[in-house]
């Protein structure tokens, strides 16, 4: 989770930098964004067993003429056991917003996964801020699930544990 979230506001940065003279110009420049990603991981690399990992982004990123923008974003992930053929969903709701200083800040809900009945399996929401040149997070409020690791928190989810 937290690592989608820092690609969206990787692709957000670069978005910016692409648009800045452009933004700068405009009452704001305004842009959607869509991208989709899946890996698999063998057993021992982030679970107990093989992992696969499915993600869509769709999103809209604004850019202000003062240099302030926003991503708004929802995340569409399938997380698989291939040890079980347990398969979770995940949608996730998420707004960013720098002000071209030194930080970023990211709220909504960070993960939100559903077994395939359609139960809630996790919710884990609120804000966390960044650090811009580097990524880091600096701060963050109670069960946003920043003050855990991704495996932390899926590999349990899909019945294992963190490698």
């Amino acid at each position: 989770m937290k690592r989608m979230i820092l690609a969206t506001a990787a692709t957000a940065a670069a978005l910016l930098a692409i648009t800045a003279g452009t933004a700068r110009a405009d009452p704001a420049s305004r842009h959607t964004i869509s991208f989709s990603d899946q890996e698999v991981f063998p057993a021992g690399t982030l679970c107990d067993f093989d992992y696969q990992f499915a993600l869509t982004v769709n999103g809209t990123f604004t850019a202000a003429p003062n240099g302030y923008f926003t991503v708004q974003f929802t995340e569409y992930v399938t997380h698989t056991n291939l040890d079980t053929g347990e398969i979770l969903s995940e949608v996730d709701h998420i707004n960013s917003t720098n002000h071209l200083g030194d930080t970023f800040t990211s709220a909504g809900i960070f993960t939100h996964i559903r077994d395939a009945s359609g139960h809630t399996v996790l919710v884990l929401a609120g804000e966390a801020v960044f650090d811009n040149a580097t990524g880091q997070v600096i701060s963050f409020t109670p069960n946003s699930g920043f003050d855990q690791t991704f495996a932390q928190i899926v590999c349990p989810a899909l019945g294992g544990n963190p490698a």
